[in-house]
């Protein structure tokens, strides 16, 4: 029996000038085992497995589904169970956090459709031989490029994974006139998509473009669930950011303004002192006074 390991994500770190550690990502082919080979999944990452031949079964809680080759297997982060293979089957199978799925995710107008097609799963879905052998290709690329780590792998990596991202969209069987998102779809686009883009300053259309809707849509869906416009969430998790670039590192505001986005220092020190009352030096100075008032409080003398 084989088990694949759940290690933690990577953590999504701040925005810096540093660049961030790469997720962590697991790709494995299997070719033609002489016995049965099963795998166990908890949850903490998203699944893929393809078989490419041969037959099996897959358990997720009290659902149990046979596979036969060619088929594919989604299992969404959060979901757990099994898949035993019998023996002789070959394909492959691929572990993807959710942040490292998160950056691959394609964007445009099928972006709602695609996130939608990956929230749920998928036990075995039959696939022409020719899809097949690509889907198996890609994975194949996926583990090459993990195991060498040359430079500009992980975008040949996300790359590939926005590829396969594509192919479950499709067996979710889309058609040409699509649904509207719902308004809790839009929110957790929305969210994602900040999460992404917070250095680029997207403007509120280009948001709704990307999810498929219109931008009073948009601002609608987001004042109903959190009380706030999509703006002022922009906003927040702006700031969020630069107080965590001021408060944890030694770099200028200049160069904070930088890597969070803005062209011009002065309009960043602008903006924060507009949200925060302060400007951007006040607020790390306070900072520094809260940390040395302990030390030198009358408790602290001999």
């Amino acid at each position: 029996m084989q088990e694949i390991s759940n290690s933690a994500p990577a953590q999504n770190a701040a925005p810096h000038l540093l660049s961030r550690p790469p997720a962590q990502i697991e790709a494995r082919l299997f070719r033609g085992a002489l016995s049965h080979s099963e795998w166990t999944f908890r949850g903490k990452r998203n699944r893929i497995f393809l078989v490419a031949s041969g037959a099996g079964h897959i358990r997720i809680g009290k659902l149990e589904v046979p596979l036969s080759g060619p088929a594919l297997v989604w299992a969404p982060a959060g979901e757990t169970g099994s898949i035993l293979l019998e023996a002789g089957s070959e394909g492959a199978s691929l572990a993807v956090p959710d942040v490292a799925l998160g950056s691959a995710m394609p964007t445009g107008a099928v972006f709602a459709q695609v996130r939608e097609a990956i929230a749920r799963p998928i036990l075995g879905s039959r696939l022409p031989s020719v899809d097949a052998r690509r889907m198996l290709g890609t994975i194949a690329t996926i583990e090459q490029e993990s195991k060498a780590d040359q430079p500009g792998a992980q975008e040949v990596i996300r790359h590939h994974l926005a590829l396969l991202l594509l192919a479950i969209w499709r067996l979710a069987d889309p058609v040409n006139e699509q649904p509207q998102p719902s308004p809790r779809a839009i929110v957790r686009g929305f969210v994602h998509l900040v999460e992404l883009h917070i250095r680029d300053h997207w403007t509120i259309p280009d948001y709704a473009a990307a999810l498929g809707v219109t931008a009073d849509r948009l601002n609608t869906a987001v004042r109903r669930a959190t009380g706030r416009t999509p703006m002022e969430l922009i906003h927040t998790r702006l700031m969020t950011e630069a107080a965590m670039l001021l408060d944890g590192s030694a770099l200028q505001v200049a160069e904070i303004a930088e890597a969070l986005g803005f062209k011009d220092a002065a309009y960043f020190s602008r903006f924060f002192k507009r949200i925060a009352g302060v400007s951007p030096r006040a607020h790390r100075e306070g900072v520094a006074l809260k940390k040395i008032r302990p030390e030198t409080s009358y408790a602290a003398w001999p």
